[in-house]
């Protein structure tokens, strides 16, 4: 029985839908370059996925010498994650189990902190866009090494003026978002 040519063509195309795929979909990237983010910052962050009740954390986020100290927390204060990032790279710190969704948004926190004109150097200028919208807010997109042939990675969203310049959200590729503020009484 001779095999349709449909599957012959499909099966000389997966090996190049799987490339095009990882280069649009890899682990959270890291700057190339350390950028100041203005640490230490202690911020209010609700997760937001659809059919899933919101989900209250908090993070504090410190310089530790060479390196930046991330810390998630439930309203509780039971430590989530806790992972350094220090010369590009995340280790854990304590007995915490890996949290790939933590180290997640703490890449697109990096990403949403850091001055706009360090994204070429620390990211490409391929992996990113940003605009300002017609009704005043601003929205910054994270395309990742696909560039401009991928979908968003996240979108990162402020509103516009006058509410605070350090509340924003943070949209994910799969739809979860979350709302970023300072924590109540925090500058």
């Amino acid at each position: 029985m001779k095999t349709p040519l449909f599957f012959l063509r499909a099966r000389k195309a997966l090996p190049l839908l799987a490339l095009l795929l990882a280069a649009c979909s890899s682990a959270p990237p890291v700057p190339r370059h350390e950028a100041d983010l203005g640490l230490p910052r202690r911020i209010h962050v609700i997760e937001r996925a659809a059919g899933q009740p919101s989900l209250d954390r908090m993070l504090v986020v410190q310089q530790i010498g060479p390196a930046s100290r991330w810390s998630l927390f439930d309203p509780l204060g039971v430590p989530l994650a806790r992972q350094l990032l220090q010369n590009g790279q995340w280790r854990s710190e304590g007995l915490l189990p890996p949290n790939a969704a933590a180290r997640a948004l703490f890449a697109e926190l990096i990403f949403a902190w850091m001055p706009q004109d360090q994204l070429d150097a620390a990211y490409g200028p391929d992996a990113w866009r940003a605009q300002t919208l017609p009704d005043g807010r601003r929205v910054r997109l994270f395309l990742g090494s696909g560039g401009s042939d991928c979908a968003p990675r996240w979108t990162v969203a402020w509103p516009a003026a006058p509410a605070p310049r350090n509340a924003f959200t943070i949209t994910q590729s799969d739809g979860t978002s979350w709302l970023v503020s300072p924590l109540r009484g925090q500058p």
